[in-house]
């Protein structure tokens, strides 16, 4: 079972967010700060069965409107024909997965989605609604409450909860519980109220015993459904200091234990046993397992987890150089890393089916050390779907923005999720791609294994070109992004002198003219024949035919006029040219084919420059 997606209203700023759709593996939420990336978590963490939607959701703009969160689980056959065995439903699955639609309303009550209950046949099956089986408790809970307020004694503390609709078998069983008790230690109320409280306690029991066979289908699926989907588990932040010491008699109920245990072949009972010999080897062996594991996801120093003890109390210790030192004197970064580490590998191997959820990972490491954040995340994602929010362009990477759902915000229309990237123009909620894109790009001129090398003028030839190169498979040649057409020298004077090929890309523009002019006047090592130009007039979005264009780069129905070139137009809509060019090149995958003319002119270019090379 896997989230597919999941779409909020009225929680927080959050009016309505649209249809959020999870990418296989790991999904990130990007945003500038204040957008509602934590509201968003903070929802799908709400959705839990064991949990209310917190009140604070509720919208300071209108405190009449409450939360109300949906998702879609994408289930095997098999998941839905064992509960419709459960809940004595006819129907079949015969299609591989199904989609379930559940939703949440504040605070705590579920129902299914619309489609949900068409598609499994639930329509008129749905008599006794949750609101109704609430009702035949109700009264009798009000008068056994009014008893118990009037005789306060010890009783009083075992009036179980509200009862919850969708929690039905369980409060069941506590009312039994308590009715036995009750009938016990009756003589201590006086009378009538013992016989009315022992009344009220029997048309609960009795209320409840039946609820489940009364209830309406779609209940009864929720019920069983809500013991098996994911639990949503939200690291908010990672400030725990990790501890230097645990006692002993605290290892039982201790989480970093709990969670060691889960990661590793870390046991309790093996700690606390007399067995010298079998206690030495088991530190040894734990020891071995969780560092294997770590230095896989940090590369950053030699440091080492270590585990010891002894008749009193567990220690924990990093290992560096030779040297011990207690985890809380460490920087909050390693401190941080240390907890996230740990918390997340564990929750991802829980016998229990986890969704993971992280606010802002890696805010007190640098960049490279988000690096190893972002590589466990990948690991993690394996075992359980993982989400993240960040406006850090180094958890951002340019080959996979497929991952991306942007989040932004306005006055009216509250915070919104978008899918699909090219359809924001909001620079700043932008920044971090295009910087993750600018430090991809900028990773080019380190791959100058090949002799042949092509400086281009800016990032979106750089995109388009690797794009062409894989179409018409032209792997011989290096692309490598100039920094602009007064660079270009710049940095191909530097690859010459590393022994390189270069050739030098212009558009059809004045870049060109300037460029021809700096060869004569500055750049003795640079001759004409090592500078070419795009084969069409304009730029390297004129390669494309108009219809091509419109449907592959900019995935849009806009009316091209006949005259205007595509760059004209890029320019005179404000597109982002660098993020059509990047999201072009990652659609490849979706087998592209060019039409003649787009064909014809790319292949022209890569032609040319092979020629250059050739002469």
């Amino acid at each position: 079972m896997k989230i597919k997606k999941f779409r909020i209203w009225n929680y927080k700023s959050i009016k309505d967010s649209q249809d959020c759709y999870f990418s296989q593996k790991v999904t990130i939420l990007a945003g500038k700060n204040e957008s509602g990336k934590t509201s968003i978590l903070e929802a799908l963490e709400d959705f839990n069965a064991n949990r209310d939607i917190r009140e604070k959701a509720i919208p300071i703009q209108d405190d009449e409107a409450k939360p109300k969160i949906a998702v879609w689980f994408a289930c095997t056959k098999d998941e839905i024909n064992e509960i419709f065995q459960i809940i004595n439903h006819a129907k079949e699955i015969k299609s591989d997965t199904s989609v379930v639609c559940l939703e949440k309303h504040y605070p705590n009550t579920f129902t299914l989605g619309e489609e949900t209950i068409k598609d499994f046949g639930f329509e008129g099956l749905n008599s006794i609604d949750a609101t109704s089986i609430d009702n035949e408790v109700t009264e009798p809970l009000e008068k056994i409450a009014a008893i118990f307020n009037a005789h306060p004694t010890e009783l009083q503390n075992l009036i179980p909860p509200q009862m919850n609709t969708n929690e039905l078998e369980p409060t069941k069983v506590e009312f039994e519980k308590f009715k036995t008790v009750i009938e016990s230690r009756a003589s201590t109320i006086p009378e009538p109220d013992s016989t009315a409280l022992i009344e009220s306690i029997d048309k609960v029991v009795n209320s409840l015993r039946n609820a489940l066979d009364n209830a309406s289908m779609t209940v009864r699926f929720i019920v069983e459904f809500r013991k098996r989907y994911p639990n949503f588990i939200l690291f908010s932040s990672f400030n725990d200091i990790f501890p230097n010491t645990i006692p002993m008699e605290d290892l039982d109920k201790n989480e970093w234990i709990r969670d060691l245990g889960i990661m590793s072949d870390l046991r309790v009972e093996t700690i606390k046993s007399d067995n010298d010999r079998k206690k030495r080897e088991h530190k040894t062996k734990v020891n071995i397992q969780i560092n294997e594991d770590f230095k896989k996801f940090w590369d950053q120093d030699l440091a080492e987890l270590s585990i010891d003890w002894d008749t009193e109390k567990l220690n924990f210790w990093i290992e560096e150089n030779g040297h011990s030192y207690e985890p809380e004197i460490r920087s909050q970064g390693k401190r941080w890393y240390m907890a996230f580490y740990i918390k997340v590998t564990a929750r991802s191997k829980d016998k229990s089916k986890n969704i993971i959820l992280i606010d802002e990972p890696g805010l007190y490491l640098h960049a490279t050390a988000q690096k190893d954040v972002l590589k466990k995340l990948e690991s993690a994602s394996d075992d359980a779907q993982v989400v993240f929010s960040t406006h850090s362009p180094y958890l951002i990477e340019a080959d996979k923005l497929e991952r991306i759902r942007l989040v932004y915000k306005n006055n009216e229309t509250g915070t919104i999720i978008e899918n699909k990237i090219h359809k924001v123009a909001d620079k700043e909620t932008l920044t971090p791609i295009l910087t993750a894109i600018g430090l991809e790009m900028a990773s080019s001129i380190s791959q100058i294994d090949r002799i042949k090398n092509v400086v281009v003028e800016g990032p979106s030839d750089y995109y388009f070109l690797q794009s062409f190169k894989r179409l018409f498979n032209s792997t011989d040649i290096n692309y490598i992004f100039g920094g602009g057409a007064g660079n270009m020298p710049k940095v191909g004077t530097i690859l010459q002198g590393w022994g390189c090929q270069v050739i030098y890309l212009y558009d059809s523009d004045q870049g060109l003219k300037d460029a021809l002019k700096n060869i004569k006047e500055e750049w003795v090592t640079t001759t004409q024949e090592l500078i070419s130009k795009i084969p069409v007039e304009g730029s390297i979005e004129d390669i494309f035919s108009k219809k091509d264009y419109k449907d592959l780069v900019l995935k849009s129905d806009v009316k091209l006029g006949k005259i205007e070139k595509n760059s004209k137009y890029a320019k005179s809509a404000k597109r982002d040219k660098v993020l059509d060019a990047k999201l072009f090149l990652e659609s490849l995958s979706d087998s592209i084919t060019l039409d003649p003319t787009s064909s014809a002119n790319a292949k022209k270019l890569l032609q040319e420059i092979g020629n250059k090379f050739t002469n």
